[in-house]
């Protein structure tokens, strides 16, 4: 069930403290500082933007005309996310208020394991749909340090016209002795790009990338001593112990201010200001055609260390705070990089960058539409690859572009390019030599054609991530661009234990009838390879702690039969992500012995298994360096020999932008072509039935006709046949675009090779073909008992290439079918118990 919101949750355990400094209101002054409760009737208002935002309904924001922040409500399940927890009484968001940025983890006042909850004052908590509004506004929280010992108090205050929050502590000594406390404020600021640093009392994080700076600057402590105590020296805290000595009946009060700027030259002439430092210097950059460089990174460093860095503004300025002799380099991903030294005295310093081209693209689909298309960028010569944004961005991220509509104008360093043009396995690619030359524009026009024809399947992507998962910082809506881009038709929205979803990013984009999707999550728990489960659909709560969803449970076991139950026993597909198979199905305790495994409670639950990288199965029982890991999809075949019905699946996991999506997918019988028509209930029927076939690439066909001594009758993978005469007719078809081949196919018979059923192009030259369609053959043979029959294809002397990025470039291009059961006396499909030479798994010794 989704959380109460905070004024229902304090009504049963504690009460809320709004401390305002003058009069309070209950209509909004424009120059007051304001305090609101986030609920349905102010969250359109009053919460945040930006990437990283983690406000909920209940949660505390305070804000004025420059700032806004938020504090999360004090309650024991309050996370920010999977890996940002216990943040009660933190600060989880703030941003400037004109340009809502959002970036921050959390500020956790005395760390992170402090257990802040509220006290109540006088007025009492208001209806938390009532804004308060004043000079300033204040909420203070409290938390038990030692039980009967030392108690803590925290303060958030914003002024009107203030440019900073105020956060003050104090630690109160409860007890009759002296009382010496070690705490340390935590910060939580994820990001690929962030700089770490500290500038006299400021502490400052950059996130360059996402245009955030935070700063923290901490004021002496002070302690209170009880009327006619003077103070002792050995109550003094230990030089950078982070230790305080409370005397008996009084206190130690810490104090800081917390700034927030979109780049960490702003944040230190915000803080400098209260310090009356002003001395600056001005950087000007332009390019050699004397143009002004807008959002160039500047950074200045003294002695190799950074001490202040920014971006132009749109006159290609930078003001920045004083460092005579430092080192100055500029750099813009349009541009060159430059380093000089800054001179003494100097009030302004022109930088000259070499004069950027530009690309202007127009893709379009065979008819000569718009379409979404992926456009890679590879430096040829003495050019190097482009580097546009890092991996956790959008549109522009490393060397590419993901375009929704084919169509973008985009600044790039000159040189000589070679540019791949691509939207995924069933469409050619185009490859084009571009030359940009300084203030020019180059063309790139290109036209995709689908070759590749998938009748009655659609591709999907099962697992997929982005920043509301906690464990990393890439923009969802960059995950969104590379499902579309990467030619995903169907992908559930899966973020780690949040409920969340892609609609929001589609209809921004108009792409609605490109992509299907529901809401989904990844609950997740330790360990890895047994504990994390994906489930699709599930019910959005907007706004409330997790979206609503199932927490996270140690035991496996528990943890999938809760996430079965969840919604009222509603109808969803629920997948084990990246298993150990031998831990979770034959290992339980993780002891290396057989047991029973989590088989009892948690088989029949899971209706699919992940089982990449799909061409493991050509490998032997045990991979890695020291034979120690075990082989998913080997393990696969020997549950299925068991009578473990479980369809596999092949997922990304991606999570971040750069070739994050696309080079694994399955393909899923639908009665649809149009992701616009595809109906989740559709997906979960097929993919519980096994209706699959998995892949990096290839588009492999298989079906099977037999004759259940009546009629002939025909299925696909995940299909139940009967073959009274023990024959089975089996058609196979490969078909790749223009950049992927294969050269081999093999049909598996109850987890085991056939000889006989091997072709390959060299030993079978007129088996395979040089087109898009590779191998198109209709196989006749006999089975001696039930069987499932499984059919392989890889391109053994062939690899993924460039398309797919330089991780998986070296794959193999392979496609691997679900089963097809066979029962030839028609009483039911009878399973062979063949381990196929090798015992069943264990947990392995690398899995942790």
């Amino acid at each position: 069930m989704p959380h109460r919101p905070l004024g229902q949750a304090l009504a049963c355990c504690c009460a809320l403290a709004f401390v305002a400094s003058g009069f309070l209101q209950e209509t909004r002054s424009l120059s007051a500082a304001e305090l609101a409760v986030l609920t349905p009737a102010t969250w359109q208002e009053f919460a945040p933007a930006g990437k990283e935002v983690d406000a909920i309904y209940g949660d505390l924001v305070l804000r004025n005309d420059r700032l806004v922040a938020v504090v999360a409500q004090p309650l024991p399940t309050r996370n920010a996310n999977m890996t940002v927890k216990n943040v009660g009484g933190c600060l989880i968001d703030f941003s400037a208020r004109d340009k809502q940025n959002d970036q921050l983890g959390a500020f956790f006042p005395l760390g992170k394991a402090v257990n802040w909850r509220t006290v109540h004052t006088t007025p009492e908590f208001p209806n938390p749909e009532v804004r308060t509004s004043a000079k300033s506004v204040s909420v203070k929280f409290t938390a038990v340090l030692k039980e009967n010992e030392v108690s803590a108090e925290t303060t958030y205050t914003l002024a009107d016209d203030a440019d900073f929050l105020l956060v003050e502590t104090r630690l109160l000594n409860t007890s009759e002795k002296l009382q010496k406390v070690t705490a340390k404020d935590e910060t939580r600021t994820d990001g690929t790009g962030y700089l770490k640093g500290s500038t006299g009392k400021l502490t400052w994080f950059y996130e360059r990338w996402w245009n955030a700076a935070y700063g923290i600057v901490d004021a002496e402590h002070t302690t209170q001593y009880p009327a006619g105590v003077k103070a002792v020296a050995d109550l003094d805290p230990k030089p950078g112990a982070n230790e305080y000595a409370v005397p008996v009946e009084g206190s130690v009060a810490l104090t800081r201010r917390l700034y927030v700027a979109d780049d960490l030259r702003k944040l230190q002439v915000l803080a400098a200001a209260k310090s009356g430092d002003s001395a600056e210097t001005t950087i000007a950059v332009k390019d050699s055609l004397n143009k002004s460089v807008a959002d160039a990174f500047v950074e200045v460093s003294v002695d190799k260390k950074l001490v202040t860095a920014g971006k132009t503004d749109a006159r290609g300025m930078i003001t920045l705070p004083r460092a005579d002799g430092g080192e100055l380099t500029v750099s813009s991903p349009a541009h060159q990089a430059k380093t000089l030294t800054l001179e003494k005295g100097a009030l302004t310093t022109v930088v000259t960058l070499p004069a950027a081209g530009t690309v202007g693209a127009t893709i379009t689909n065979a008819d000569e539409g718009p379409t979404p298309c992926k456009v890679q960028f590879r430096g040829t010569g003495d050019t190097k690859d482009p580097f546009f944004f890092d991996k956790s961005g959008e549109h522009a991220v490393g060397n590419l572009y993901y375009a929704h509509d084919g169509k973008f104008t985009l600044a790039i360093p000159p040189g000589n390019y070679d540019c791949t043009v691509s939207y995924g396995p069933e469409y050619d690619i185009v490859e084009q030599k571009l030359t940009v030359d300084s203030g020019s524009q180059a063309t790139l026009t290109a036209k995709l054609v689908r070759s590749v024809q998938t009748p009655g399947f659609v591709s999907a992507d099962f697992h997929s991530h982005s920043s509301p998962s906690g464990d990393n910082v890439s923009s969802q809506f960059g995950r969104v661009l590379n499902l579309l881009c990467e030619h995903v038709e169907y992908a559930p929205c899966t973020e780690h234990n949040r409920l969340s979803t892609y609609t929001p990013h589609l209809k921004r984009l108009g792409v609605e009838h490109l992509l299907g999707t529901c809401v989904g999550m990844e609950l997740t728990s330790a360990p890895l390879p047994t504990s994390h489960f994906n489930a699709f659909p599930l019910k959005l709560h907007e706004h409330h702690q997790d979206g609503g969803g199932p927490v996270a449970d140690p035991n496996p076991e528990l943890q999938v039969a809760h996430l079965a139950m969840w919604d009222d026993r509603s109808a969803k597909l629920i997948q084990q992500n990246h298993p150990d198979i031998g831990w979770l199905f034959y290992d339980k305790d993780g002891d290396g012995k057989p047991d029973a495994g989590f088989f009892t409670n948690a088989l029949p639950h899971i209706d699919v298994v992940e089982v990449h990288p799909p061409h493991e199965i050509f490998r032997e029982p045990l991979l890695g360096k020291d034979k120690t890991e075990n082989n998913t999809i080997f393990n696969w075949l020997q549950l299925l020999n068991q009578g473990h019905r479980i369809p596999g699946v092949v997922n990304t996991d991606a999570h971040y932008n750069i070739h994050g999506s696309g080079w694994l997918r399955i393909y899923f019988e639908s009665p649809t072509d149009d992701p616009a028509k595809i109906k989740t209930d559709d997906v979960v029927h097929a993919a519980e039935h096994g209706h699959i076939v998995m892949t990096n690439g290839p588009y492999l066909e298989v079906r099977a006709t037999t004759n259940d001594g009546k009629q002939e009758t025909s299925d696909g993978p995940g299909g139940d046949l009967v073959a009274a005469d023990r024959k089975v007719k089996l058609k196979i078809r490969v078909q790749c675009p223009n950049w992927l081949d294969v050269d081999r196919v093999q049909v598996f018979v109850n987890g085991r090779p056939l000889p006989k059923l091997n072709f390959t192009r060299k030993d079978n030259p007129d088996a395979f073909q040089d087109g898009v369609l590779k191998f198109d053959r209709e196989l006749d043979f006999e089975l001696e008992a039930d069987a499932h029959i499984i059919v392989a294809t890889i391109g053994d002397a062939h690899a993924l290439g460039h398309v797919m990025g330089p991780e998986h470039a070296k794959d193999k291009p392979c496609a691997v079918s679900n089963p097809i059961y066979i029962d030839l006396d028609g009483k039911g499909f009878t399973p062979n118990k063949d381990t196929l030479g090798a015992p069943l798994p264990v947990k392995a010794k690398g899995s942790k």
